[in-house]
């Protein structure tokens, strides 16, 4: 008998050895007797066995395998953990990885997580929505900068779905209901992300975007957020 291909002793030598192929699997017991009974660190990184052809997941985070798989309770459960770390991508490969997990959920390949464990990753209480990656990017400003070139007729080697720019939208609404400020800057400094949006609300997909401009309108207004930008036009 084989599990995907491969032999089931070997596959449970996999399973009992290694955390990151329990969550491919979707064995929460496991994955608690690893971190619980083994004394595993949640926050290093393990080859994934059952992902070796995909070499951007063959050496990484239980947290991102957690993620991209889509299995709730894992996620719930890799958060609870004590000393899991919200801040960092630990034991990074190159510089592209070392940045805080919140903002790899939108620099690295979004479309691979999960839309209910990423809302649920989002909403817990310790990440940091505004976190900055190497360049100060915001998760914000990152989401923002993929939906122009989701929405963007000029740009025909970029050609999502409608279903990957409607996801896209639904996860800047969800940032911006959770706090994320509005008026956070670029990495230049020079332009607030409200005023990055406005002049995208006549674009033949305007509705995303009107739609973004108003929530980060009602998000500035229930947080209290203060505009910080140099340019007179922001307005608000």
């Amino acid at each position: 008998e084989r599990y995907k291909g491969i032999p089931l002793r070997t596959e449970a030598n996999l399973v009992f050895n290694n955390p990151a192929v329990a969550i491919e699997i979707g064995l929460l017991e496991v994955l608690r007797f690893h971190v619980e009974e083994k004394g595993v660190d949640v926050n290093r990184r393990f080859w994934n066995g059952f992902n070796s052809d995909d070499r951007d997941m063959r050496n990484d985070l239980l947290i991102r395998l957690a993620l991209f798989r889509g299995d709730i309770d894992i996620l719930d459960f890799l958060l609870s953990v004590d000393g899991f770390d919200f801040t960092s991508m630990n034991e990074v490969e190159n510089d592209e990885q070392e940045h805080d997990l919140i903002v790899n959920c939108f620099a690295y390949r979004l479309s691979r997580v999960n839309e209910r464990c990423f809302e649920a990753f989002i909403r817990h209480p310790k990440v940091n929505v505004d976190a900055l990656d190497r360049q100060g990017r915001t998760p914000l400003c990152i989401a923002l900068g993929l939906l122009h070139r989701f929405t963007s007729r000029d740009d025909d080697l970029f050609a999502p779905t409608s279903a990957e720019t409607n996801g896209l939208a639904g996860r800047i609404l969800v940032l911006l209901e959770v706090g994320a400020n509005p008026h956070a800057l670029d990495a230049s400094g020079s332009i607030s992300m409200i005023e990055y949006a406005r002049p995208a609300q006549g674009r033949h997909t305007g509705r995303h975007w009107r739609s973004i401009v108003q929530k980060m309108e009602e998000t500035i207004n229930s947080f209290g957020y203060i505009c910080t930008c140099s340019n007179s036009r922001c307005g608000v």
